[in-house]
C-alpha cells in the first residue's frame, strides 16, 4: 500500500510539473487570477465542450502576439454560427450547428467588465468588423474553437485573433493547483444559453 501511495504521489507532482501552466495576465478574471497554477488534461481534447476552459497558442504573427499560450473559455464549438451585437451592453449570440435555435450567451462574469470592448462582430475570420454597424453571423470551422474571456473588457481572444484551432489547443483546464485555498476543479462558470424567441436583435447575416 505504501507504494502505491508513493507511486500514486510521484504521479501527480510529475503531471504538476509537466501538464501544468502558470496564469499570466487578467483576461479570465474573476474566474482565474494572475498566478493562478494550473493543471491541464491534454488526453481528452476530443471531448472538448461548450463552456470548458482550454489553454492554447494564440493564432497570428508573434510581433502581434501570435505564439502566446492563452487560457480562454469555449464559446462556439465546430459548425456553430456566433455573433456579437456590440454596444454598452454587448450580446454573445449562439445558433448550435445542426440548429435553427438561437441562443444568447449569459456569462455572469462579463456584466460588469465590459469597458471599452462594445465592437461589432464577426468578420470572415471570427474577428471584431470594425466597419460593421450590426453584428454578423459566421460559422466556426469545423477544425477550430469560437473562445472569449471572462475578463470581456480586458481580454485578448477570438474577437481580436480569430477562430482558434483545435490542433494548437494544448488541453483543457482541469484542477486549479494554487494557490493552496482555492484547489479545485472548473465548471462552467454559471454560463449558460437562454433560447432567442423572435427576432434576434442587432445580427445581420453576412
Amino acid at each position: 500500500m505504501a507504494l502505491i501511495a508513493f507511486l500514486l504521489a510521484m504521479t501527480v507532482v510529475v503531471a504538476a510539473l509537466f501538464g501544468s501552466f502558470t496564469v499570466k495576465g487578467h483576461s479570465m478574471e474573476p474566474t482565474l487570477l494572475s498566478g493562478d497554477r494550473i493543471l491541464l488534461d491534454p488526453l481528452h481534447n476530443d471531448a472538448i465542450e461548450r463552456f470548458d476552459l482550454v489553454q492554447g497558442v494564440e493564432p497570428g504573427p508573434e510581433r502581434f502576439g501570435g505564439g502566446a499560450q492563452v487560457v480562454k473559455r469555449v464559446i462556439g464549438m465546430p459548425g456553430d454560427r456566433v455573433a456579437i451585437a456590440g454596444g454598452e451592453a454587448p450580446v454573445v449570440y449562439v445558433s448550435p450547428a445542426g440548429s435553427g435555435d438561437v441562443f444568447r450567451v449569459v456569462n455572469p462574469a462579463w456584466r460588469t467588465r465590459v469597458g471599452t470592448e462594445v465592437g461589432m462582430c464577426c468578420d470572415r475570420g471570427g474577428r471584431y468588423d470594425r466597419n460593421a454597424s450590426a453584428g454578423v453571423w459566421v460559422t466556426v470551422p469545423k477544425d477550430a474553437l469560437w473562445v472569449l474571456g471572462d475578463n470581456w473588457g480586458g481580454s485578448t481572444d477570438s474577437r481580436a485573433f480569430g477562430f482558434l484551432p483545435v490542433a494548437d489547443v494544448s488541453g483543457k483546464a482541469w484542477l486549479r493547483l494554487l494557490p493552496a485555498g482555492s484547489f479545485g476543479g472548473f465548471d462552467d462558470g454559471g454560463a449558460e444559453l437562454v433560447e432567442v424567441s423572435g427576432p434576434v436583435s442587432g445580427v445581420e447575416e453576412p
